[in-house]
């Protein structure tokens, strides 16, 4: 999922989602290429040698490059993702035409160029489809010029002629142009019905949020703040992370989740959220039920999609949120990493977003009393490597403090 978050001012925040469609095709990528290079090193290692046997040592240095840039586009997460997907279609053009000029059609060449517009559609658009079907027509022209004028050294095959040829040719046109047709009109109806469903979820997790936590503009701006805040650290804690368990891999569900930490304050009297006075020892145990509230809501909304990874990590920042590195939170006084990385993340920012942002119960300490008592509190109320990650990009939650106002809208994606 990737979302765009953007902000006129501290006090209006917005989310714009963009398409999963990238996200989809990176996912395709990953799973159909590292398939294929298993699939295909018994094809490699077959077509080596055949090219040995016969000779063709050309082909033998040509199948070893392709298959090392394959291997290379599909595990080289370093690549940029859109490279990856153009040198990943590309290979299969490449391969086609090798096959067709060397074996004619005798080979694989025409199952590579078939592939080649689809897997062109399907990564990068219907504009390249169309591009790879132009490049397709003009490739299947000039070889079909070169077999005429017996250019190419292809084995004989009893009965083929030229026409024959160009009869194939047309047809594999024809059938290729409308595979592509159906797999571009598939995906453009799956993108946008994925759009709906991420702009639906956001709207259904906004509207729960606000719903149970008090229904005005200051509740909204803050979940969408916290959220901001959750999505910041939780990406330089993976930046800076030691250990592979403490990379945030699903940010952007981890930030949809935490809109929903304090759904649980449903259950907390409202007179008593809004109580002006001194909170007595009773008033902090009755706000203190917010949280197996909050885990209990998620959990029935989980009973209709059990292994929904965003409502997973809703629950447990619902329930965890207000325990303590060192044990001492509550409501069940667990410490250390047993507590869940989204609920640790969670109490941070909730204690930085509580002293940064007016309340009427108390005055706005500010964000560098914050970040100060933040400090202060490593490896007591909070993850000390949270805190060193915290650090890191305070400023930027600065710019995000109700009390500061910036000139020109910001952008963060």
């Amino acid at each position: 999922m990737s979302v765009t978050i953007t902000y006129q001012n501290p006090n209006s925040i917005t989310f714009i989602f963009a398409s999963a469609l990238t996200d989809w095709r990176k996912n395709i990528f990953e799973r159909v290429f590292s398939i294929l290079a298993l699939l295909c090193f018994p094809v490699y290692i077959s077509s080596v040698y055949l090219c040995i046997n016969i000779k063709h040592w050309d082909l033998v240095v040509f199948d070893t490059l392709v298959y090392g840039i394959f291997l290379l586009v599909t595990f080289a997460s370093f690549i940029p993702l859109k490279v990856r997907f153009i040198v990943g279609s590309t290979m299969a053009y490449i391969i086609g035409v090798a096959y067709l000029f060397v074996l004619g059609p005798a080979g694989a060449g025409f199952f590579w160029l078939f592939i080649y517009p689809l897997l062109s559609c399907a990564l990068t658009g219907t504009k390249s489809g169309y591009i790879a079907q132009v490049i397709n027509f003009f490739t299947l022209a000039i070889i079909g010029l070169c077999y005429y004028y017996h250019w190419l050294p292809w084995p004989k095959i009893e009965g083929y002629s030229f026409f024959i040829w160009c009869v194939i040719a047309l047809n594999f046109m024809v059938t290729n142009i409308l595979a592509m047709l159906i797999c571009g009109y598939l995906i453009s109806i799956m993108a946008k019905n994925l759009s709906l469903t991420l702009n639906s979820r956001y709207a259904l997790v906004v509207g729960l949020a606000t719903a149970l936590e008090g229904s005005n503009i200051d509740t909204q701006q803050h979940i969408h703040r916290v959220a901001l805040y959750v999505k910041m650290l939780a990406e330089q804690f993976s930046r800076s992370a030691a250990n592979e368990k403490d990379v945030v891999t699903d940010t952007d569900n981890l930030m949809l989740a935490s809109m929903l930490h304090d759904v649980g304050m449903s259950d907390v009297p409202d007179e008593l959220l809004c109580i002006e006075r001194s909170l007595s020892l009773d008033d902090h145990e009755e706000i203190k039920r917010h949280c197996a509230g909050g885990a209990r809501i998620i959990k029935e909304m989980l009973r209709c999609d059990n292994n929904c990874p965003m409502l997973q990590m809703a629950k447990d920042i619902a329930l965890y949120h207000h325990e303590n590195w060192d044990g001492s939170g509550y409501p069940q006084n667990i410490a250390g990493e047993l507590i869940p990385l989204s609920a640790r993340i969670m109490r941070l920012v909730d204690v930085y977003d509580g002293m940064t942002s007016p309340r009427h119960y108390k005055e706005i300490s500010g964000h560098s009393k914050a970040v100060a008592f933040i400090t202060q509190q490593s490896g007591r109320i909070f993850d000390a490597n949270l805190v060193r990650a915290f650090l890191l990009v305070e400023n930027e939650f600065a710019k995000l403090n109700p009390n500061s106002h910036l000139s020109e809208p910001q952008v963060y994606g």
